[in-house]
């Protein structure tokens, strides 16, 4: 239910922070569409941006190549012999990490402005 009265913006912003009890918080000052679109649809792009990065580099690693992408030759081995480590391709998945991260941060930083901005509007429509 939204407030009737006055909110804390301390509480706002502790609130903001926990990521389900979030949507309450803007819930409160009647401003959860707004947030939806502001925070929470970014967040679903760049998560989706993220997970379809991984599956990429998943799918098609870079195999038979060092670090200065030179390429090696593949160890021949007889029939009945195995490799002791198995030939797995390098995930390069740090830069859809580093997105991650950015943005997490980015929209957390976002969200707890919107709250603080928004709040004070809403506790302007009471009198003191």
């Amino acid at each position: 239910m939204p407030a009737k009265g006055k909110v804390s913006i301390g509480w706002q912003i502790v609130f903001a922070l926990i990521s389900p009890v979030n949507l309450w918080a803007f819930y409160r000052i009647r401003k959860l569409r707004l947030y939806a679109l502001y925070v929470i649809v970014p967040s679903v792009v760049v998560s989706f941006i993220v997970i379809a990065g991984v599956f990429y580099e998943m799918n098609n690693p870079q195999k038979g190549f060092d670090d200065d992408g030179n390429r090696y030759p593949e160890p021949t081995l007889p029939p009945y012999m195995t490799p002791i480590e198995p030939q797995v391709g390098k995930f390069n998945t740090g830069p859809y990490m580093i997105l991650n991260i950015i943005a997490s941060v980015g929209l957390t930083i976002l969200s707890v402005y919107l709250v603080v901005k928004w709040s004070r509007q809403w506790n302007e429509q009471f009198p003191q």
